[in-house]
């Protein structure tokens, strides 16, 4: 493994730490190394480690034996279902982050926003509409995202706008990866037009609530996603 650089050093480290994983270097019942020889190896600090190591093991890529170490886990019997059940966990904790400072900005941007804001959110959302009658996958997420990134710098929060930047790679992955899951029938299009037309209103409280509805629907269908991989289906 290479040393990670700054910036996003949990992710990297995750990263890191899956790719030998996957290549088959690290088999299922695998040793890692001590949290120490990782960080010296990572060249990053053994608390980021461990936090790696606690995401991925929450994923189910890895697991901590209390005095013993930590493990590559072994997979399910069927791997597809295996590494589904890991995209859609990751998936999930996007979507947990997502929550606080998105619902927060959809209530400040209907107090703050500008009639130019106004029209970059509108324009989003037609983006987003025109994107997902054609079935472009990829640039219905790049509209998805544009149109929460015009959201938040419609709040005028830089600090807003830095933690929305920090989640953009992931909510543009948890986009894409849960509109092609096999399992996934979710549709937050009306919820996404309600939190427009709230903030057009300038109705804080009708812009958190469409917020909290995209996101409540989105997280309870990866929730009975995880469920029935689970129990060995597939969704």
């Amino acid at each position: 493994m290479r040393p990670v650089r700054r910036g996003g050093l949990v992710e990297q480290v995750i990263d890191a730490l899956t790719a030998p994983i996957e290549s088959g270097e690290w088999p299922p019942g695998h040793r890692l190394p001590a949290v120490t020889d990782l960080a010296a190896e990572l060249e990053v600090g053994r608390s980021t480690v461990r936090e790696a190591v606690q995401a991925l093991a929450h994923r189910g890529l890895l697991e901590v034996a209390q005095g013993r170490g930590t493990f590559v886990a072994e997979p399910a019997p069927d791997q597809g279902t295996w590494t589904l059940r890991l995209r859609r966990t990751a998936t999930l904790d996007v979507y947990e982050a997502r929550r606080g400072p998105e619902i927060e900005a959809a209530r400040l941007a209907a107090l703050r926003r500008t009639d130019d804001d106004l029209a970059a959110i509108e324009a989003a959302i037609g983006a987003r509409r025109a994107a997902r009658t054609c079935g472009a996958i990829g640039e219905w997420a790049a509209a998805d995202l544009a149109l929460h990134r015009a959201v938040v710098a419609a709040t005028h929060n830089p600090v807003l706008g830095r933690l929305f930047d920090a989640l953009a790679d992931g909510v543009h992955d948890s986009f894409t990866q849960q509109d092609a899951d096999p399992g996934s029938g979710v549709d937050t299009a009306a919820e996404h037009d309600a939190l427009v037309a709230a903030i057009a209103a300038r109705d804080p409280e009708a812009a958190a609530a469409a917020t909290r509805g995209y996101l409540d629907a989105c997280e309870h269908e990866l929730r009975d996603l995880l469920g029935g991989t689970l129990s060995g289906g597939t969704g």
